[in-house]
């Protein structure tokens, strides 16, 4: 009796053990399998939903070939001459006089690498030896059209710079009026065009032959954008001088007892700045370089472009639309429209 008493007993802590055991396999496997599968499951729904993004965006190498495709060629020899003649053709359809214009495009390539890599940026360490981190992004090289024409000229040049897809940056523009007329200028114009040799394709043989018969490139006319802000500026004269106002009468002050000594008369105020002689003639720009103002000394006939930061007298430039732009002298900021000197501006609340 005893004995089956010990039997039972034992194979019952035996059917407890394994039951134990059972359930402590489950908690500590079987559970961490489930949401290890419930997280696997969820990662590849995301994997597969970032897939379907990524088909439907068009390939990094497309985007690169179709910019390539958008320059003046693979060689510094082909890309000065296309770059010459495609400025020469552009500075003809604004309207600049053709003997007075010089293009001149400096003919070597510099190269442009990520300013990143080149201030040693903590995350770019690590890469500094690895020539695919370090070698240029792209080549560029630089030239200047220099002339003379009207207004309507000058700004059709700056407008068409800024249209040619194969012109990669404006680096600069200048106007100087030719006399007191203020109609015919002095026009320069500092332009960059990108190269991107790692791109050309296997089949390019710019032999010696195909360069002496590189055709020019197109020149496309400005956007409507572009079109409205010279049409603004165009449309008025801004650079002549305007007639100077009728000289007031004389003042003749009669003095009623000669024999009494006259008043002291208080101490002058000190002028304030000629902000009469500074008027808005333009306001211009492009996604690039953002908005410009043109400032003209209705005295000396001397015209000023301007960038958000720059100024005339104490007068800084904060902000600009097509329409107006936004002064700030001392601790006030001043609305300023187009043909208004700053001495007709308007304080801002």
């Amino acid at each position: 009796m005893k004995r089956a008493q010990a039997v039972i007993l034992g194979m019952v802590m035996i059917v407890g053990m394994i039951a134990a055991g059972a359930g402590a396999y489950y908690l500590h496997f079987l559970r961490q399998k489930g949401d290890l599968q419930t997280q696997l499951a969820t990662y590849q729904e995301r994997i597969g939903g970032y897939q379907e993004w990524l088909d439907g965006r068009p390939p990094v190498s497309e985007k690169l070939n179709a910019f390539a495709t958008a320059t003046l060629g693979y060689d510094a020899e082909v890309v000065e001459s296309r770059f010459r003649s495609g400025l020469n053709r552009m500075a003809a359809s604004a309207g600049l006089i053709k003997d007075d214009t010089i293009v001149s495009p400096r003919g070597t390539l510099t190269a442009v690498r990520n300013p990143a890599v080149l201030q040693r940026v903590a995350e770019f360490r690590a890469f500094q030896n690895d020539e695919r981190i370090v070698a240029p992004d792209l080549y560029v090289m630089e030239a200047e059209i220099r002339g003379s024409g009207t207004l309507e000229a000058a700004i059709r040049l700056l407008a068409l710079a800024q249209t040619q897809p194969w012109i990669w940056r404006v680096r600069g523009f200048s106007i100087t009026p030719q006399g007191n007329q203020g109609t015919m200028f002095d026009i320069n114009v500092g332009v960059t065009t990108a190269v991107l040799p790692d791109l050309a394709p296997a089949d390019a043989r710019e032999t010696g032959e195909g360069r002496a018969e590189v055709e020019p490139p197109a020149i496309l006319d400005p956007d409507a954008q572009h079109l409205a802000a010279t049409a603004a500026i165009v449309k008025r004269n801004v650079f002549a001088i305007p007639k100077p106002p009728p000289a007031a009468p004389e003042t003749v002050v009669v003095k009623a007892n000669p024999e009494q000594p006259p008043p002291k008369q208080p101490r002058p105020k000190p002028k304030p700045p000629p902000y009469h002689e500074w008027r808005l003639t333009g306001v211009s720009g492009s996604p690039a370089q953002g908005m410009l103002a043109w400032m003209q000394n209705v005295t000396t006939g001397t015209a000023v472009l301007l960038r958000p930061g720059e100024g005339v007298l104490d007068a800084t430039l904060e902000e600009a639309n097509t329409e107006q732009v936004v002064f700030r002298i001392g601790d006030a900021r001043y609305r300023l429209s187009l043909n208004e000197t700053l001495a007709d501006r308007h304080l801002l609340e």
